[in-house]
């Protein structure tokens, strides 16, 4: 990461006045000759400044996330990313660029929402344009396992698992897997079990969609948990 690109990963700490003093003189002197930045931080601002006007003595009860939270952010970043994936006219650093935005200005809003009402559930999230998703029949070897539901998105960059379900045991950790029309088990990424609560994972590999002939996912000693051989791969 370039100096460039660092001081504006710091803007949103800079808004916030999360910044050491010597964070803070570094980001100022850097907006004096950067129009870029200042723009941006003229958008992090108005949502920083509402902080103000929260009375963090009037919330006795701390607030905790919404159960859904992180997955509902990963599924909006995912979705802006292949957007952008699909235009060509984007350069590289105009991609960095947004992303760092979406994290400085979603960070500040869910913290707004928190001590502002109380409920990180009520922070207002963009609604990002809904992708294709392909449903597939999964069959679960482990009896206390249940699968709400499952679907693979198809990315230009690979594919993606959205698996919606229960029972996985808690504190365990379930390791996803695609096999290729060539044979070989990719990884997919892993994910912590939290018992009888319903969890929605999304698991993600550089793998497209084509190339796939199977889903699989196992336990923490490998045995496996579920699987989905597809139709078509």
């Amino acid at each position: 990461m370039n100096g460039h690109d660092e001081l504006r990963m710091m803007l949103g700490g800079y808004a916030l006045g999360h910044l050491t003093p010597a964070e803070e003189d570094r980001v100022r002197a850097h907006l004096d000759g950067c129009a870029e930045c200042r723009a941006e931080l003229a958008e992090i601002q108005p949502v920083a400044d509402r902080l103000g006007l929260v009375d963090p003595a009037a919330h006795a009860d701390r607030p905790l996330p919404a159960p859904d939270l992180g997955d509902r952010i990963s599924r909006a970043v995912a979705d802006e990313i292949e957007r952008e994936g699909r235009d060509d006219l984007a350069t590289a650093r105009d991609r960095r660029r947004r992303v760092a935005r979406w994290g400085a200005v979603a960070a500040a809003a869910v913290l707004v929402a928190a001590l502002a009402g109380g409920v990180v559930g009520r922070a207002t999230v963009p609604q990002a344009a809904p992708v294709p998703t392909e449903p597939i029949a999964v069959e679960v070897e482990d009896g206390g396992v249940t699968v709400e539901s499952a679907a693979l998105v198809a990315h230009t960059w690979g594919v993606e698992l959205r698996l919606v379900g229960e029972g996985f045991a808690d504190g365990e950790t379930f390791r996803a897997a695609f096999r290729t029309t060539g044979g070989d088990l990719v990884p997919a990424g892993e994910f912590r079990g939290v018992g009888d609560a319903s969890m929605s994972c999304f698991l993600q590999s550089s793998v497209l969609r084509e190339d796939v002939t199977e889903v699989v996912v196992t336990d923490d000693d490998g045995a496996l948990v579920l699987a989905s051989t597809l139709a078509d791969g």
